[in-house]
């Protein structure tokens, strides 16, 4: 009578077995380290010559005012607006809002209205920024928000420009569709969202617009300019063209 015994298997034999599963876990830890680990910073990025407007197609770069970035769920880059209502009235579509990430806007104070800086290092957190809605400077695409890093700051523009301080979370679609170039008059349909536009400290040199006044963008005030952030604080009155 045969007797069979199993054979012991040897070294090789043990590895041909181990070796797929040594790499399959390795490929799980991998991945988990992977999820923990948390995203690549999203910054500012400079404006380049032939970006255009993720809304309205327009070359954002020779354009006034500030202009807006966003990163966007799927994709790596940011989004680019040539204004801060274009940067609002994308973010505030339903279907975008669910894949906003971080959202940026040009810091006014830092920048010449009329030609601005194209630097990344002129942005700031949009969802933190003050912005001042109803203001006679034009933007890229007309009427805009002039946003600020620092509230002191809209204050100052406010006082000489007009205008009302909002947050991020004030600005809403139907405002920003109405928004124009000075305070809406009573009765119109905008009325009822300017809780607080004041008219502008003005003088015989800087008359009062009306809303539906638009100002020449080559002839306006250039309220602000671009200054080193170390300079800032020796800076007497930041935010009034007439000394500049």
């Amino acid at each position: 009578m045969k007797i069979h015994t199993s054979r012991r298997r040897g070294p090789h034999a043990v590895t041909r077995v181990l070796g797929p599963l040594l790499v399959a876990l390795a490929i799980l830890l991998l991945a988990a380290c992977e999820s923990d680990r948390p995203p690549p910073p999203q910054l500012a990025v400079d404006i380049h010559e032939g970006d255009v407007c993720a809304v309205c197609g327009m070359y954002i770069e020779a354009g006034p005012g500030p202009r807006g970035e966003a990163y966007v769920q799927g994709y790596k880059a940011p989004l680019k607006f040539g204004s801060t209502r274009d940067l609002f009235a994308y973010a505030l579509q339903p279907e975008n809002r669910t894949r906003l990430q971080h959202l940026l806007v040009q810091d006014s104070a830092r920048i010449n209205w009329q030609h601005p800086s194209n630097e990344a290092r002129t942005f700031v957190d949009a969802r933190t920024a003050s912005y001042v809605a109803w203001q006679p400077l034009s933007g890229l695409m007309g009427p805009t928000f002039a946003s600020f890093a620092s509230r002191k700051d809209a204050e100052a523009f406010v006082r000489t420009h007009g205008g009302e301080i909002l947050s991020f979370s004030d600005v809403t679609p139907e405002l920003t569709s109405m928004l124009g170039f000075g305070c809406p008059t009573r009765g119109s349909p905008a009325f009822a969202l300017a809780r607080a536009c004041l008219a502008p400290e003005h003088s015989a040199d800087s008359p009062q617009l009306a809303q539906d006044e638009r100002p020449d963008p080559l002839h306006a005030p250039a309220v602000m300019h671009e200054i080193d952030p170390g300079l800032r604080r020796n800076r007497p009155a930041p935010l009034d063209g007439r000394k500049h």
